[in-house]
């Protein structure tokens, strides 16, 4: 039995890195995830590609998973827009 994806709190940990882009393909993947890493590995390669030219695939996963038991806790996101 697979274990259950927490769909909440990885959403949470997503978006307050500013990697949540399109929470509909994060479940989409999430469904078919064995787990949470795996789950955060596919969203990124479809849905956050160009963030893998800068950072190691495993560095994002654990920066994601790190932040799901940290609760509301979040640090400043990875992607920010900034207006000047």
């Amino acid at each position: 039995m697979k274990p259950a994806i927490d769909h909440e709190a990885l959403s949470g940990a997503l978006h307050a890195l500013g990697m949540l882009d399109n929470a509909s393909a994060l479940s989409a993947v999430a469904g078919e995830a064995r787990d949470e890493a795996e789950a955060i590995r596919a969203y990124i390669a479809h849905e956050r590609p160009h963030l893998l030219s800068c950072y190691d695939m495993e560095t994002l996963v654990g920066l994601v998973t790190a932040l799901l038991g940290e609760g509301a806790n979040y640090p400043a996101a990875l992607e920010q827009s900034h207006s000047r």
